[in-house]
């Protein structure tokens, strides 16, 4: 199967991005049994646009053969439209403001630990980003 996941990079590790039309990166990641490896990290080519920006993040998961995205949070139009394609959607638990490593997102998801999501969920202001690694690498991310 196939994962994907919005992604910011700090140093050289990538963490989930709260926004997730937004996000930077996408990291395709293929996950078999207990295994998982990083396929790819593309750069999301709509993350800049204004409008319409979930409808091209989706059209480019769903060109990649995506089966589940793993994110922080999603609006209702680009849950709506996964859901369509038949791209089950799984959102990591909040973690007190702190960054989730893209390899502990997969770990969650691999060990049971994230629920495929039955609606959309928007975080707004709720602190992610502002934890240890604010300032370091990038600035903090209002959600």
């Amino acid at each position: 199967m196939i994962a994907a996941l919005p992604v910011i990079k700090s140093g050289e590790r990538y963490y989930l991005s709260p926004h997730f039309g937004r996000a930077p990166y996408f990291a395709f990641v293929e996950v078999d049994g207990g295994n998982y490896r990083v396929l790819e990290v593309v750069e999301n080519p709509h993350a800049r646009h204004e409008r319409g920006k979930g409808a091209g993040v989706v059209d480019l998961l769903v060109s990649r053969g995506v089966n589940v995205l793993i994110a922080l949070s999603m609006g209702q139009g680009a849950f709506a439209q996964l859901r369509d394609r038949g791209v089950r959607v799984y959102f990591t638990p909040e973690v007190g403001g702190r960054l989730i490593a893209l390899e502990e997102a997969v770990k969650m998801f691999m060990n049971g630990e994230l629920s495929e999501a039955e609606a959309p969920r928007e975080l707004h202001g709720q602190g992610i980003g502002r934890g240890p690694h604010q300032g370091k690498h990038f600035p903090a991310h209002s959600v």
